[in-house]
């Protein structure tokens, strides 16, 4: 071997040694600082964690010391509460507090016995609550400085709360009864939700025997769950004796890894009988995400630094034509994907727009511009004058579906809306679009999407829904939109206390206008008959047509008590019988037709739509046996509805 071979092999063996050396070091500089950042992502994501909690519980504080200083205030006034005062002033005393207090939903105050005396909701007065958790405790443990935490569990309203509790005396000093406040979830969930910024982050109450109270998000169904089980966070909490303490560990709730900060609420101002915990959680995979992209860069620069070290030029030089001819490719590939996209655009009859969010220029495709009437050759308006023919209703769907989807995440958005055609009419657009580049710092910089024109599928869809749900001869309602209306009229009314009729109309000897005159005569009649009775009614109430010469009337509100709503249901049957007696034109004919109406008084949803129409039709039954061209008020509904008020 001549020298020079064995000086290139020598001085080639060196080379691989520095490079192996080389990168050794990168190696271990790249692990030690993707350690020290996880190590500092954690810890900083720890005392965030640790500060909402905080948060929560500084606010938590005031709201137990606010319940406790009114529970208190109720108490100190029983003197003069006791007796007739009670039964007069107790009720509107709990109801002022109540509404004083926004995290505050039900206050109470039973005897000894557990009997409500008074309660801001009058429908739970009498009841008796010495079944229930927070009156036993109290009435075991009576004290007068204690304020009473109950565990957590679902009130007679369906709504799953905790109580805070107060005793108080009668003149000897003994257990008298309780006063309680049922705090309100809804309050709560407001203020969880103010220290929420990750969407895997999740904050809790917990009672101080391990029962979740509530949580944030609410979809998360860790509310009523224990969680005081041997090696869970909670338990290593409570058994550190510390109020405050950060742990990461799996959760027992819902499984999974997480980062969990507590904290104990301890007021020294109250002695409660169970404390109240926060607990501010995120998943760990979550936390961590950021560090791990970090670490993929350490490992993409580490490999890039590798092969740079590894690559010979001859290699590097062979790579770059071979680049070139890959960049020649793809802009070969690119110019046929763009040719393909707009075959296809034309195909389906898709506009094509971009919109550069910095400046507010759009970009459109001749068919985008054809849709609203212009040529390929017309200015194309910009952000602000296209949204200014957006129809109003519909902008702010237009601004919903963007801002929710296309600006804060990359995926995809559509809505459909209405914008002024150039001859001045209304077209359905149903856009589609994505946010296809963001500038530094993840600024949305660009919107891409398409336009269709579905204007003519609209129009059908509206056709197919006046057919589902109006008579076609007369356009009123059929049954099918009356049943819906009524069920609506059902609940507002139990909502109000309104009372509300349903009126069965049923024309008298129809059938001899159809067998004498024909029935085209016949149908001519019923459309009179429809726009005599709309006009008989005011906006807010309902007339429609059954079949035949059938129509119902459903008029609310008529008033609060039976009287009342018997009073305005005679008006209206009256007028309604009024306009029908006045001559009907029918070709050169002219006609007097006359009814029989059943009357329904109802009040709220103890009765079916089914039940309530079946009442009207019997009363009707019962005008017609009574002579006809007459109304009949169900009677015995009138007394329950009476009875029921």
């Amino acid at each position: 071997m001549q020298p020079q071979s064995s000086e290139l092999i020598r001085h080639q063996r060196i080379q691989w040694v520095l490079v192996a050396l080389t990168l050794a070091v990168l190696a271990a500089v790249a692990l030690l600082m993707a350690y020290h950042e996880r190590e500092l992502t954690l810890a900083r994501e720890g005392d965030r964690l640790l500060a909402q909690a905080r948060v929560v519980d500084q606010n938590l504080s005031h709201q137990l010391m606010g319940v406790d200083a009114a529970l208190t205030s109720v108490r100190d006034d029983m003197d003069f509460l006791r007796g007739e005062g009670l039964r007069q002033y107790g009720s509107r005393r709990l109801k002022a507090l109540t509404e004083a207090m926004p995290g505050v939903r039900t206050m109470l105050l039973t005897d000894a016995h557990g009997n409500i005396l008074a309660a801001n909701r009058p429908n739970v007065v009498g009841m008796n609550t010495a079944q229930r958790n927070y009156f036993q405790v109290a009435r075991a443990r009576p004290s007068m400085e204690t304020l009473y935490v109950s565990e957590p569990f679902e009130t007679i309203f369906k709504v799953f709360s905790l109580n805070l509790v107060k005793i108080w005396t009668d003149e000897r000093g003994e257990f008298a009864g309780i006063i309680t406040a049922t705090l309100d979830p809804a309050y709560f969930q407001v203020l969880l939700s103010s220290v929420v910024y990750a969407e895997d982050m999740r904050t809790t109450v917990v009672h101080g025997n391990g029962m979740a109270f509530i949580s944030m998000p609410p979809g998360n169904a860790i509310a009523g769950i224990d969680l005081a089980v041997p090696n869970s966070v909670f338990s290593w909490h409570t058994q550190s004796g510390r109020d405050e303490t950060l742990y990461t560990g799996r959760a027992h709730a819902t499984g999974g890894q997480r980062m969990v900060a507590y904290r104990t609420t301890r007021t020294e101002a109250l002695q409660m009988d169970r404390p109240l915990l926060v607990a501010v959680s995120r998943e760990l995979d979550a936390v961590l995400a950021p560090w791990r992209q970090l670490a993929w860069l350490y490992g993409l620069v580490f490999l890039a630094v590798a092969l740079s070290l590894t690559v010979s030029v001859a290699l590097l030089q062979r790579k770059q034509r071979a680049l070139l001819r890959m960049t020649l490719l793809r802009e070969q590939e690119s110019r046929e994907h763009a040719e393909q996209v707009n075959l296809a655009l034309a195909g389906a009859d898709l506009g094509l727009w971009d919109l550069n969010l910095a400046t507010g220029a759009r970009t459109v495709n001749a068919r985008a511009q054809a849709m609203v009437g212009l040529g390929p050759h017309d200015p194309i308006d910009g952000l602000e004058d296209w949204l200014g023919k957006v129809h109003p209703e519909d902008r702010a769907a237009v601004f919903e579906a963007r801002g929710a989807k296309g600006l804060d995440t990359d995926a995809p958005f559509e809505a459909d809306y209405r914008v002024q055609h150039r001859d001045g009419t209304w077209i359905w657009i149903h856009s589609r679009g994505k946010l296809t580049h963001r500038g530094p710092g993840g600024t949305p910089l660009r919107l891409t999407g398409t336009y269709l024109d579905i204007t003519q599928r609209k129009a059908a869809e509206d056709q197919i829904a006046a057919l589902a749900f109006h008579d076609p001869l007369t356009q009123l309602p059929n049954r099918r939109l009356l049943q819906d209306r009524l069920g609506q009229v059902q609940r507002t009314s139990a909502r109000s206390g309104a009372m509300a009729a349903l009126l069965f109309m049923d024309l008298d000897r129809f059938k001899w206008v159809n067998d004498t005159l024909g029935h085209d005569m016949g149908d001519h009649l019923l459309q009179q008959v429809a726009q005599r009775l709309k006009d008989c009614l005011r906006q807010s109430d309902t007339v429609a047509r059954l079949g035949g010469d059938e129509f119902v009337l459903l008029v609310y509100p008529l008033g609060e008590t039976p009287e009342q709503a018997r009073a305005h249901a005679l008006t209206v049957t009256h007028n309604v019988l009024a306009a029908l007696r006045e001559p009907m034109a029918l070709g050169t004919l002219e006609h007097t037709i006359t009814s029989s109406i059943g009357v329904a008084l109802f009040q709220g949803t103890e009765e079916s739509v089914e039940q309530v129409l079946k009442r009207a039709d019997q009363a009707m039954y019962q005008a017609k046996a009574a002579g006809r061209n007459r109304a009949y008020i169900d009677e015995a509904q009138e007394g329950t509805a009476a009875r029921a008020a």
